[in-house]
């Protein structure tokens, strides 16, 4: 159902590129900055500082020039104008060139920050997985006619998530009102978090609905409704107004042999599947596309802006929520405890944490660009349904470069240093005791581990 008090689309301009060359006006806004990065995927934003316009311009794929047509024998003849160039003035062309400058600045950042062949080699897969991410999910985002978009696959996990959890996203619009349908699984945390895009780039939460509010049926069925006057039907409501934003779902699976996940489906109030929708416009390519750009540069830059950052204190973690982050990155009742580590092929660390009691956590490892580590071929992260605990009721793990013989080993699959994060579902005042980090040497690990766990 459409609203007249809908906000429409957002356009705007970006510079211009024309022959693979910048003009004067593009490379005072490569200069100035790309402004506020907004990251629609609901799960982190932005706002980076003035561009490194040398880089960008050094590092920019730049399409080849194109020759000038010859001149006709006739005098006076017209010369005749490149191909293409009457479309290099169009919005998305230009929306298009902005983003390839910074996909290019963003390969002199991971070359920079890289201190290993590897590392820059991984870098260069994972701005493609950013690029292939924020499409999917910002880029394509239609309130017109929405869907789901999954943001990870089994070989694309970024930003920081949850191996042990599927994260969904839809885009929406103040000029259109929305049901979402579904059952809940079985899942121990199902959260649905409905963002608004604000002027200076980030997003502000207009509502969150766990599995506890979700009011879902006997049969697990429910219904949530983004409408701006509450409906006549049974659901949950969530007030929307003009603007636009995000939805975020987020599933955190303990065991995925045992529970089922939700299922959940979006519709426009009003239209009827296969309803006429207009042809896309120029502009409207070009907004997409640069959602595509603030997902990306945000994603792509993680590494730089959230604490702790690498070599900060290795080997150590600190406490942080929804505060720290703000709630286009994180749940109001997701808490987390993070650090980095550094270990070479023969060390390990024994990490020992007290077990908390909540509905949900888990242990993951990352390597230096906020990837989680191949997680579907290794043990690389765990729930609490999935470790031993040791007779002192405190659970310990073993990390190191590849498996040793404890029972809640993590690998951090040949990765000298990165990021590891602990992450609950509790009540915001759950307070939780640091874990504590002692490197050792591999070979010593687990019966050190096991000795510790064996006192009382």
């Amino acid at each position: 159902m459409r609203r007249k008090d809908g906000s429409g689309e957002v356009a705007g301009e970006l510079g211009g590129m024309v022959s693979g060359r910048r003009t004067d006006e593009s490379r005072r806004a490569v200069r100035s900055g790309f402004g506020a990065a907004v990251v629609a995927l609901g799960v982190l934003v932005m706002a980076p500082g003035p561009s490194r316009a040398a880089e960008v311009v050094a590092a920019a794929p730049t399409a080849p020039a194109v020759s000038a047509a010859p001149t006709a024998p006739a005098a006076g003849a017209a010369q005749a104008a490149p191909m293409g160039a009457r479309f290099e003035k169009l919005e998305s062309v230009q929306a298009f060139d902005a983003l390839m400058a910074t996909l290019g600045e963003m390969r002199t950042m991971i070359l920079t920050d890289a201190t290993s062949e590897r590392e820059a080699a991984e870098g260069m897969r994972f701005l493609l997985r950013t690029l292939a991410m924020s499409q999917d999910v910002s880029g394509d985002g239609y309130p017109r006619a929405p869907h789901f978009a999954r943001m990870d696959t089994p070989r694309r996990k970024l930003g920081g998530d949850n191996p042990n959890a599927e994260y969904d996203n839809f885009a929406w619009n103040g000029a259109y009102d929305y049901r979402i349908t579904g059952n809940r699984g079985t899942l121990d945390h199902l959260s649905f978090t409905v963002l608004l895009r604000g002027e200076n780039g980030r997003s502000r939460a207009l509502g969150y609905v766990n599995e506890r509010q979700l009011e879902a049926a006997p049969d697990g069925s429910f219904t949530l409704w983004l409408t701006a006057k509450k409906p006549t039907q049974p659901g949950v409501w969530i007030k929307t107004g003009p603007g636009d934003g995000s939805v975020l779902v987020r599933q955190y699976v303990g065991d995925r042999g045992k529970e089922a996940l939700a299922t959940y489906r979006v519709e426009v109030v009003g239209r009827e599947p296969l309803d006429p929708l207009p042809p896309s416009t120029d502009a409207e390519v070009a907004h997409g596309i640069r959602m595509t750009l603030s997902a990306m540069n945000g994603l792509g830059r993680l590494h730089h802006y959230v604490t702790p950052r690498l070599g900060e204190s290795p080997n150590q973690f600190r406490l942080m929520n929804s505060d720290d982050f703000g709630a286009d990155i994180s749940s109001i009742d997701n808490l987390y405890v993070i650090g980095t580590y550094e270990i070479e092929e023969d060390e390990a660390l024994v990490v020992e944490v007290e077990r908390l009691d909540v509905r949900y956590w888990n242990f993951a490892i990352e390597n230096p660009w906020h990837e989680s580590v191949d997680y579907a071929q290794r043990k690389t992260a765990r729930t609490h349904d999935d470790v031993t605990v040791d007779p002192d009721g405190k659970v310990r793990f073993v990390i190191a470069h590849a498996r040793t013989d404890h029972p809640n080993y993590l690998e951090t699959a040949g990765h000298r240093r990165g990021f590891m994060t602990f992450r609950w579902v509790g009540e915001r005042d759950t307070k939780a005791p640091l874990p504590k980090v002692t490197k050792v040497s591999v070979s010593k690990a687990a019966a050190e581990a096991r000795r510790a766990g064996a006192k009382r």
